[in-house]
């Protein structure tokens, strides 16, 4: 259900086609009529390669020391109280992730010409403020600024992207390829409660019209992707 400060009121897969996507809702889980911190609303659907940081999806590359799995399929609630918690910090303050995307393609992969996109889906940010800021080998970062969700849409699915340049995730490895490189911080120091559903680097933008992706709850990816590989990764 979805939660709209109503118990046992709307669903949270508005079109009921059995899955959660952006412009739907994270559910309710227990039903209260809200989605947030100590609302039993904590959960922990991550599997035993995304516990120890492993669960990159995608494929073309190889992978050089990627990571960011273990804030996948997990509420980032400072009222978490489950094993495993990954935040070094504790449960007990706001919950601020990194994903790492450190790879290596083949020259002939990717052509310097290729407009590549950071794609993240994210649900319940409502307490400012809230960046994602991107950090390149060897170019400037950047700060990519989150939307709140509007006032009566409480566990909103968002998307969000932010156009790449080559020259800011890829230099030369000088044998024959491109070492891409892009690490990535949800900077969010006041937020006690939100999910991500995957974070992509990808040759395509998403689309912020819904995209379908399994309810298993919140998603959470980190995923990979050069040229055209695919990186979203699925949950079961």
């Amino acid at each position: 259900e979805r939660a709209t400060g109503i118990p046992h009121s709307t669903p949270a897969d508005t079109n009921g086609n059995g899955v959660l996507q952006q412009t739907e809702f994270l559910p309710d889980l227990n039903k209260n009529g809200f989605v947030a911190t100590g609302n039993g609303d904590d959960f922990d659907n991550r599997s035993a390669a995304e516990k120890t940081n492993i669960g990159i999806g995608g494929n073309g590359f190889a992978d050089k020391g990627s990571s960011g799995a273990k804030w996948t399929d997990i509420s980032l609630s400072t009222s978490f109280t489950g094993p495993n918690f990954p935040d070094p910090g504790g449960p007990g303050i706001p919950n601020q992730p990194s994903f790492v995307y450190d790879f290596n393609v083949l020259a002939s992969a990717v052509l310097p010409t290729t407009k590549l996109f950071f794609n993240l889906i994210f649900g319940d940010y409502d307490v400012v403020p809230a960046n994602v800021n991107l950090t390149f080998a060897s170019a400037p970062g950047r700060t990519v600024v989150l939307a709140t969700q509007p006032g009566a849409a409480d566990g909103l699915i968002q998307a969000t992207s932010a156009l790449l340049d080559f020259n800011e995730v890829f230099t030369n490895d000088g044998v024959g390829g491109w070492n891409g490189f892009l690490k990535v911080d949800f900077i969010a120091p006041n937020e006690p409660y939100t999910a991500f559903d995957f974070t992509e680097l990808s040759v395509t933008q998403i689309s912020s019209a819904a995209v379908p992706v399994p309810a298993t709850l919140p998603l959470v990816v980190v995923g990979l992707l050069a040229l055209a590989f695919s990186a979203r990764r699925r949950s079961a």
